[in-house]
């Protein structure tokens, strides 16, 4: 097994907070969620996965059924309540705080879905050296050259918050 394997998991909320920070991350998250309809926390959890040497199996689908199914009820039906109500809000003060409240829901939702996705780690198998982009495919299927590239950029950026080998 490689040195990544070794490393002991962080834990996924603090981890993703620290690589959505980082620059270009959140504008690169937020555009794969909106042209490519992918999940920003499932795509923060496959490169957490990856920085600790680890990746989606080929039961990925089946293991996040149930986390999908919360993410589609509660978080997805937030954000469009708070997208749906932006342009209404302005110049509203109590419209914008409604807002306010929406979007900490939603930050809620998807801190949920982390907890989530984190419990699924532990019955991954490590990855030989070097993990690479490939092992997200049961996340992200299918991408066009341009949303490879921003997992590329994801990637490299997700390695740089990689803790230290054990």
């Amino acid at each position: 097994m490689g040195s990544h394997s070794n490393r002991n998991l962080t834990p996924l909320w603090p981890w993703a907070l620290a690589l959505y920070a980082r620059p270009g991350v959140q504008e690169a998250l937020l555009q794969l969620q909106d042209e490519a309809g992918l999940d920003v926390c499932e795509l923060l959890w496959g490169l957490w996965l990856l920085a600790h040497g680890r990746a989606p199996d080929a039961e990925a689908d089946k293991q996040l059924s149930p986390i999908r199914q919360w993410q589609q009820h509660y978080t997805q039906t937030l954000r469009q309540l708070r997208r749906d109500l932006k342009p209404q809000a302005v110049g509203q003060p109590e419209l914008e705080q409604m807002r306010t409240h929406i979007k900490q829901a939603e930050l809620l939702g998807e801190r949920e879905a982390l907890r989530r996705l984190e419990a699924l780690s532990s019955s991954l198998m490590s990855v030989p050296e070097p993990p690479d982009e490939k092992l997200l495919h049961p996340i992200t299927g299918a991408l066009s050259t341009g949303h490879q590239y921003l997992i590329s950029h994801l990637r490299l950026e997700s390695e740089n918050m990689a803790p230290p080998s054990c």
